[in-house]
């Protein structure tokens, strides 16, 4: 791998918040007091800028207190999609013709404008997926750094690259690809997409945002900043709905050239499948993100320290709700004893309540179709927990609170050490030597994130040359990848595409095109 020089590329990760500082917490607090005095908020599809209310109105909740109703949004329906479909390929010339440098530039103010709005996505992320404040920082700073890197990505890749010789002109460039349909996510509301959005919007594609049903009020939010930082309406259209009915007629349309999609393998791969079909004009590109079952690998010569906070919050940062989220721990024997003791008395340490109160490491959550499917897994390995962090009745009445576990198992092919719960659960592996662990973390169809905890040179080597992941952490937690810095996304099952926040991102919703001229006198034109 070669190193290149940190300073030669003109980006800068947004900073973070300093919540110990009184007057931060102050304006914290005034954001979710003013944001409550407008709930529950209403909003309904955009399309082409012209509000749509032919849909049925669903109401969300806030997963931490279900007393409280966040929003009331009017889903989309099929007409609704169309029309859609048609503008953002109408409008697809003008918006291809627009100059790179403008795009760019609708992104720089998206980011400025997600700098003056911090404290009221603060609020709203927390009061719709029960996001806990901290996350909510790094989330804010991560979409903000998603519009500057990707503003800084398009006006480098659109210059346009040269190979002339004598009498001769080569030429090589992109073009957008076309209409690209955007599926979101509810765990990253606001990050992932943003970042999924503006790099198509910056590389010259009309978008379509479908966001997820969970958190369609922040997903609003940002379609007004992309909207009032100059993204035309034409190019941007808004249809929360369904994912079984709007998503599927998207996948399919015709006129849809990307699908951009993050969420889970068997919604993933299904796209695929269905978008692959010979009925098109183009080869319908699908980008999809779809998850993991990620490992941390902890040796004899680790600092267990380090690798108990580590663990710790890799599993249970937002109860867990994250792709890269750590759900195996594979520990070495001469250490297993230890580590686990540490572990589980360092989980029993953490507070659970509302995401609000910045002493609260557990909160809920997103729905109560998750909650129940993760009290199932639960009762279903109940002889397999180590240890139970339980969650008071009173709390858990609520909101949808789960108790998060610690389980421990010794077949890797058994559903603790295969499949992904998408929730605040952890399994303990035990193996004999470092190799055994690291195949132990490989024996999955996934490949996303990982972690290995060691002082040892020869294991990190090893690990590196052989763990199968797109982002390996060495001696540090396996979540929170930054843009640029750790550009994040796996392959194997784990997905299909460029990284996200890297050097290789726009490229996918771009053709390469190479032309080349004669220049040569051939004689002259008649007058």
């Amino acid at each position: 791998m070669t190193k290149t020089d940190k300073n030669a590329f003109p980006f800068r990760n947004e900073p973070l918040i300093d919540f110990t500082s009184k007057e931060e917490r102050e304006k914290l607090s005034r954001a979710f007091f003013d944001l409550r005095k407008e709930l529950p908020l209403r909003f309904c599809p955009v399309v082409a800028g012209m509000e749509k209310l032919s849909g049925r109105e669903v109401v969300s909740y806030n997963p931490a207190f279900l007393k409280e109703s966040i929003s009331i949004v009017s889903y989309a329906n099929l007409v609704d999609a169309e029309e859609a479909v048609a503008s953002a390929h109408t409008y697809s010339a003008a918006w291809k013709k627009e100059k790179p440098e403008n795009r760019a530039s609708v992104l720089r103010k998206a980011a400025s404008l997600l700098r003056q709005k911090r404290y009221r996505l603060f609020a709203l992320i927390s009061l719709e997926v029960g996001k806990g404040i901290k996350d909510i920082d790094a989330e804010i700073a991560e979409a903000i750094d998603f519009c500057e890197f990707y503003a800084v990505e398009a006006e480098i890749l659109f210059r346009t690259r040269e190979r002339n010789l004598p009498g001769e002109e080569n030429m090589y460039g992109y073009i957008p690809r076309g209409v690209t349909a955007v599926i979101s996510p509810w765990n990253f509301p606001l990050a992932i997409l943003c970042g999924m959005t503006v790099a198509p919007l910056v590389a010259g594609n009309t978008v379509i945002m479908k966001p997820a049903e969970q958190s369609s009020a922040v997903a609003f939010e940002l379609y007004n900043i992309l909207i009032q930082a100059g993204v035309p309406k034409q190019a941007l259209h808004f249809l929360p709905g369904r994912g079984e009915e709007v998503g599927e007629f998207l996948v399919t349309h015709p006129l849809i050239h990307t699908v951009n999609f993050t969420g889970s393998r068997k919604v993933g791969l299904g796209m695929i499948e269905r978008a692959s079909v010979p009925k098109y004009k183009f080869v319908k590109r699908v980008l999809a993100e779809m998850g993991g079952k990620n490992a941390m690998i902890i040796d004899e010569d680790a600092d267990l320290d380090e690798a108990v906070s580590g663990a710790l919050h890799s599993s249970f940062g937002f109860q867990g709700q994250k792709c890269s989220a750590l759900s195996r721990l594979i520990v070495l024997d001469s250490c297993y004893d230890s580590f686990k003791s540490r572990f589980a008395d360092a989980l029993s340490s953490w507070k659970c309540g509302s995401p609000e109160d910045f002493s609260c490491k557990i909160g809920p959550v997103i729905d109560s179709d998750s909650r129940s499917r993760l009290e199932s897994v639960a009762s279903l390995f109940a002889s397999h927990v180590y240890y139970r962090h339980s969650i008071p009745e009173e709390t858990k009445k609520n909101g949808h609170y789960v108790d998060p576990i610690i389980f421990e198992e010794k077949d890797p092919k058994s559903p603790l050490g295969q499949d992904e719960f998408f929730g605040p659960y952890v399994t303990l592996f035990r193996v004999k030597t470092f190799e055994e662990g690291i195949r132990l973390a490989n024996g999955t169809d996934y490949a996303l994130t990982g972690g290995v905890y060691s002082r040892n040179p020869e294991n990190i080597l090893f690990a590196k040359e052989n763990f199968e992941v797109g982002n390996l952490y060495i001696n540090r937690g396996i979540t929170g990848a930054v843009v640029d810095r750790q550009p994040f996304g796996g392959y194997k099952l784990s997905g299909v595409g460029s990284k996200a926040g890297g050097p290789d991102y726009l490229k996918q919703f771009l053709e390469p095109i190479s032309v080349t001229e004669n220049t040569m006198r051939r004689g002259f034109v008649p007058e």
